[in-house]
């Protein structure tokens, strides 16, 4: 058909080695220092709406790739001793290739050996993506370790099986996609190799560690190693680290990580989008407006993580509490359906889960530990926070940039200006971040390139 002759050829423009960004690492963007300023950025949605389309109508017939069973995603027993980013297996897989529509894009679904928050090994899946045309630029294909937003706890929520199979259901059967398809787009469009993880206990076994900054960030350094080890591209290659909302937490937490956990990998810079800086207060923030859920999914994690303030919970919730610990734990998109509860309806003493945690000494020491900002980044970082954000609190966020500046950070804070947007569902203020997208692909090019990270503002 005409039509699709025509949408195939801009999609093989899209993805052609003469896009803009990798024509800037042939010396043809002059580097200019970005002045201090704060963003609104109106006029980004149209592009990131192209983004979102040219990312699923991008899809050239391809030779379609058989999609594993579950049985990848269960790891040896015992697990072999190996290094922290080694393999444990690997298969291609089609991108999209569950719609009948594999992106011009090679794919390979991976398991490889992370770290939990006790140090003891661990196996995460994830995906590694790299474009089919040749990488234009000097030296080493760049490599984007991408840390992906809340998508649940279910092992359908796995990026990996969103990517490979285009929808999934969870327990409560509502569908979930991936919604992060607009960055990667512009990412592999770039020139670039991507690398997601799946977290750990998402596709693999166990609950999810939710907001938890140590097994997330390992999961985010490691999932990197991964890939260089997979052989997409070299060791010596520089790395980026890119997450929003729980992925702007994982990279946060992975770029505070890098120098001591993954010294091996040339981290060039970070960005951290909305990260949830105090997961307590984000959590607080979320109860009774539309990410009740999430409450859920962070205590399940926490009780995986921490075994010892199990009692001490569980003791103090109802019935009501109990089934919601046990909806939320399988739970993707279907987190939503909590959307309007309040969390003191699943406790015996009438206090919302947060509350019930803070008021003990143990329980809040575990919340304390999450909290950001104790360790500085060695390499440049930029940080991406709506003023309004109604999930992720922007004070926290602030808190963090002036920590990480006091202890001699390169930081890049970028304040967007986003009006409230009915403040009382509790989503529309956060989702205003993804607005940024395009600051972030020209900060991260730039690092890529080996180009000077500007000088800090710290605050907008």
């Amino acid at each position: 058909m005409p039509t699709l002759s025509i949408l195939e050829r801009r999609c093989r423009e899209l993805m052609s080695p003469g896009w803009r960004l990798s024509e800037e690492y042939r010396g043809q963007r002059r580097a200019a220092e970005p002045k201090k300023r704060t963003a609104r950025h109106r006029g980004y949605r149209p592009l990131l709406g192209t983004l979102a389309v040219a990312a699923l109508v991008c899809a050239v017939p391809g030779p379609a790739v058989a999609a594993p069973g579950d049985e990848f995603y269960v790891p040896p027993s015992p697990l072999p001793t190996r290094a922290n980013g080694d393999l444990i297996r690997s298969e291609p897989v089609g991108l999209l290739a569950g719609l009948g529509t594999p992106l011009p894009v090679a794919g390979t679904r991976i398991l490889y050996q992370s770290t939990d928050t006790h140090g003891a090994s661990i196996a995460i899946s994830g995906i590694a993506m790299t474009p089919t045309t040749p990488w234009p630029g000097p030296g080493p294909r760049p490599l984007v370790s991408y840390a992906v937003g809340t998508h649940g706890g279910g092992d359908s929520c796995a990026p990996s099986k969103l990517l490979t199979d285009g929808v999934t259901f969870d327990s409560s059967g509502i569908p979930a996609v991936e919604y992060s398809i607009p960055d990667l787009a512009a990412l592999l469009a770039g020139g670039f190799a991507v690398v997601m993880t799946d977290y750990q206990g998402i596709g693999t076994p166990g609950n999810h560690t939710y907001l938890q900054p140590l097994p997330e960030g390992h999961a985010v350094l490691d999932a990197a190693r991964a890939a260089i080890r997979l052989g997409i591209t070299t060791p010596n290659a520089p790395v980026a680290l890119w997450g929003l909302s729980q992925g702007g937490g994982a990279v946060a937490g992975a770029a505070q990580l890098a120098a001591s956990y993954a010294p091996d990998l040339e981290v060039a810079g970070t960005v951290a989008a909305a990260p949830p800086v105090n997961p307590a207060e984000a959590m607080a923030t979320a109860d009774g407006k539309w990410g009740t859920g999430l409450i859920g999914l962070f205590l399940n994690g926490l009780l995986a993580s921490h075994p010892e303030i199990t009692t001490t919970v569980t003791d103090r919730l109802n019935p009501n509490g109990r089934e919601f610990l046990r909806a939320t734990a399988d739970q993707c998109f279907g987190l939503a359906t909590w959307a309007g509860r309040s969390t003191k309806e699943f406790t015996t003493t009438g206090q919302t889960f947060i509350q019930l945690l803070q008021s003990d000494p143990t329980t809040r020491a575990v919340l304390d530990s999450l909290v950001l900002g104790d360790v500085s980044p060695a390499d440049p970082v930029i940080i991406m926070q709506n003023v309004n954000d109604d999930l992720v609190p922007a004070s926290p966020t602030l808190q963090l940039a002036a920590d990480w500046c006091a202890q001699g950070a390169n930081l890049t804070y970028l304040s967007i200006d986003a009006p409230p947007m009915l403040p009382q569902l509790g989503i529309l203020g956060h989702a205003a971040t993804f607005v940024a997208n395009f600051d972030a692909v020209r900060w991260v090019t730039d690092r890529l390139a080996g180009i000077p990270a500007p000088q800090s503002n710290c605050r907008p």
